[in-house]
């Protein structure tokens, strides 16, 4: 750091760029850098740089990582490809492209399944887009040594040596958890010897535990850890969503004001404030919060949909569906993101754009009444009302529907039915 400060001084960016990489807040960090000037930067300060750049990219990454996968396990294979996309943008290091790759040309048997039924669906003119990319081969799922190599290396070098050096029943524990086998982790926890149980375990114990429900026990743990690990983000995140289910609103959002006092996680921090403060109907409060945080570089696809819901019932049209444009693109081959088509859809706008996406993601989730009532509200908007007929008629039969969702199709249905009947 003194290199930063004998070079630059005190307020200069790449000095926040060290500050961000610090408390571990990686979109901050990655949108920061995006804004300095590399070329006119010493060597050294350019290399530094490139190196927090690549711990960010690989830290974002492995929570999207993780998120896919763990949306594979749910079935839910668009908001599992839209993840590990940006996983593959963002990872620097081979073993995370390698692994986001192995995912979307459906070398797990989730995805092989998936990526069976998307192109079954396709038809001629989506090309490979929705089947296993050309050139890649089946792989072998990693060992268990070679996936917790694999972790420990998404880690900053200093706490990868303490998770290296905590046992090999905590280990194994930790890994256990990563994959989504809790039970079998918090058994793999329990066999972990009392002197090895510090901070790092009631981290990795205090997320499984909150998983699992067992509120006051996650947060003695998750509590515990933060006091040592500060910096540690997915503690922190298990507090604040167990705060959150719990609905203790006032201890969550003086946890959230403390956290942003100390300068960490301010992007999240603000994202979660918005969603008390709309919960509250400040809508005006809310829209600022989410301003802080896009500010921040909060880039999850999930605020960004929630600040676009709060600037479009605010009456901010163009906000709105400026912030739905950030969104990744879905379906097969591309194309709109799913609530950007919703949103040109209520407002009468690109339409035709609109009925693609929607007959794209409708394709990966042949079975969501969502879709197919989407698209029937666009052949009524675009006047072709024989057409709209047909999805119409399936869901009135369907039965099940969500109230919501039924609403809709009757009010559909009422729209379709002959003058004078």
């Amino acid at each position: 750091m003194s290199l930063f400060k004998s070079l630059f001084g005190k307020s200069d960016p790449v000095a926040e760029l060290d500050k961000l990489h610090q408390r571990r807040e990686w979109a901050a960090l990655l949108a920061a850098a995006k804004r300095l000037d590399h070329a006119n930067l010493p060597t050294a300060v350019q290399e530094q740089v490139v190196a927090w750049t690549n711990t960010a990219g690989d830290q974002l990454a492995l929570l999207n990582l993780a998120e896919g996968e763990g949306a594979l396990r749910l079935g839910n294979h668009l908001k599992a490809r839209e993840h590990l996309h940006l996983a593959l943008e963002q990872a620097s290091s081979a073993p995370l492209r390698e692994r986001a790759t192995q995912l979307l040309a459906g070398n797990s048997p989730a995805m092989v399944t998936s990526a069976a039924a998307a192109a079954a669906g396709c038809g001629s003119s989506c090309g490979t887009e929705c089947g296993p990319s050309p050139g890649v081969a089946a792989a072998d799922e990693l060992d268990a040594g070679g996936r917790m190599e694999l972790l420990l290396a998404t880690l900053p070098e200093e706490l990868a040596v303490q998770y290296g050096a905590a046992g090999p029943a905590f280990l194994q524990a930790w890994l256990a958890a990563q994959e989504g086998d809790d039970e079998r982790a918090m058994a793999l926890f329990a066999s972990v010897p009392e002197a090895e149980r510090g901070p790092l375990f009631c981290a990795e114990r205090g997320v499984v535990l909150a998983r699992g429900g067992e509120a006051a026990q996650a947060e003695a743990d998750l509590r515990a850890a933060l006091r040592a690990f500060p910096e540690l983000f997915h503690p922190f995140d298990a507090l604040v969503t167990l705060l959150a289910v719990t609905r203790r609103l006032a201890e969550l959002e003086t946890l959230l004001r403390e956290t942003l006092a100390e300068g960490r996680f301010a992007g999240y921090c603000w994202a979660r404030l918005a969603q008390i403060e709309a919960g509250r109907g400040n809508v005006d409060a809310a829209v600022a919060a989410c301003a802080a945080a896009l500010a921040e570089g909060e880039i999850d696809p999930a605020t960004i949909a929630h600040c676009a819901q709060l600037q479009e019932s605010a009456g901010r049209q163009v906000e709105a569906e400026t912030l739905l444009t950030r969104l990744p693109s879905g379906g097969c081959g591309g194309g709109a993101h799913p609530l950007l088509a919703e949103f040109w859809l209520r407002h009468g706008q690109h339409l035709d754009r609109a009925l693609e996406s929607f007959k794209s993601v409708l394709r990966h989730e042949p079975d969501n009444p969502r879709w197919l009532l989407r698209i029937a509200q666009v052949y009524i908007a675009k006047g072709w009302r024989k057409d709209a007929v047909g999805p119409i008629e399936s869901l009135l039969a369907r039965g099940g529907l969500p109230e919501e969702l039924a609403e809709e199709v009757r009010a559909a249905a009422a729209v379709l039915k002959p003058v004078g009947s």
